[in-house]
């Protein structure tokens, strides 16, 4: 056999005999502490959102704990010292292979379910001419966060799907995605990246005259070379609509998602019965959060994850029929 198919067999196996007690058992945590980003931002919201899911499903105390960053609590669910977190899949695929900030490797941190799904990409004011990357060839552009490593990489990334690089354009920082949205606004830069769904971009739309326009991924951009380019990163479709006035015409754009991850505390019983929790309350969870509406619940464990499925929550999803050969192949690849 192939060493893919030994793992995954090896992994099958475990999921097996995991199989006698999951389910049943009760949940062998105390306490439930969820790494976010600091208070105000979504992962805090979202965070607080699973606490209280958790707290009235499994019956044990559950907060949400903010903190600078990824780079600060994922190295803290490796050691056991918060039980989760939220994590972008570009953070959790830069720690699982120790690219910098993080200076070891994350191998024992487990995902428990993909949450949210954030399409990106780069924005420019329609007044501009701008409508391809390409044609940010020797414009100011924002391509580096003073707050977020990964998503400077991002960046690159997405420009050089249209064979742009750091020599093409003039680079610029920003402080962060909110901040570059009124440097565009402002005609400090030319363009900077954005989440498409964020509601200050629907804002600044708005107020700006005959608005903003979001530029489609270059020629180069499939899933697999913007995911050599930034593990976690791939393509979505997006479609002009009301709340995207923006999108001008169904294009192609960069995306990436955000996990709620396990570090070393979690058993399988208990992240059988976090998987189940998620999965059973989806629906009202996206009536009471509303970034989780762009996931649908048989979404919630895609095959394109940046570290291994928690061998818990992969037993339920298997159950319920979203955990598939593929989601199993992957995993046994990345072990």
């Amino acid at each position: 056999m192939t060493n893919h198919i030994v793992k995954a067999a090896v992994f099958a196996a475990a999921v097996g005999a995991f199989s006698l007690t999951a389910g049943t058992a009760d949940a062998k945590l105390k306490r439930i502490t969820i790494g976010t980003n600091p208070q105000g931002s979504t992962y805090f919201l979202l965070g607080s959102g699973f606490s209280k899911l958790f707290q009235e499903k499994m019956g044990v105390k559950a907060n949400a704990q903010p903190h600078a960053g990824s780079s600060v609590y994922l190295p803290l669910m490796e050691v056991g010292e918060i039980t989760l977190g939220l994590n972008s899949s570009l953070d959790s695929g830069m720690a699982w292979g120790a690219v910098a900030p993080y200076k070891k490797a994350t191998k024992k941190v487990r995902s428990i379910a993909r949450v949210w799904i954030l399409p990106y990409a780069y924005m420019v004011k329609e007044s501009s001419g701008i409508k391809t990357l390409a044609d940010l060839k020797g414009k100011r552009v924002v391509v580096k966060f003073k707050t977020n490593v990964s998503l400077a990489q991002a960046n690159r990334t997405i420009l050089s799907s249209a064979g742009l690089g750091m020599k093409d354009v003039t680079p610029v920082e920003s402080g962060g995605v909110v901040a570059s949205i009124g440097m565009v606004v402002q005609g400090r830069v030319d363009a900077a990246p954005i989440a498409t769904g964020m509601p200050q971009l629907r804002k600044a739309h708005a107020t700006v005259p005959g608005g903003l326009r979001i530029i489609p991924i270059g020629p180069k951009g499939t899933d697999e070379f913007l995911g050599k380019g930034m593990a976690g990163l791939y393509t979505v479709k997006q479609k002009n609509s009301k709340r995207k006035p923006f999108v001008k015409s169904d294009i192609t754009i960069a995306a990436f998602d955000s996990y709620l991850n396990a570090g070393t505390q979690v058993s399988n019983e208990d992240a059988y019965q976090m998987a189940k929790a998620i999965y059973d309350n989806w629906k009202q969870m996206q009536k009471d959060y509303p970034p989780l509406r762009g996931t649908k619940q048989s979404a919630l464990a895609p095959a394109n994850n940046p570290i291994p499925y928690h061998p818990g929550a992969a037993k339920y999803y298997k159950e319920v029929g979203i955990y598939s050969d593929a989601n199993m192949k992957h995993d046994a690849m990345l072990k």
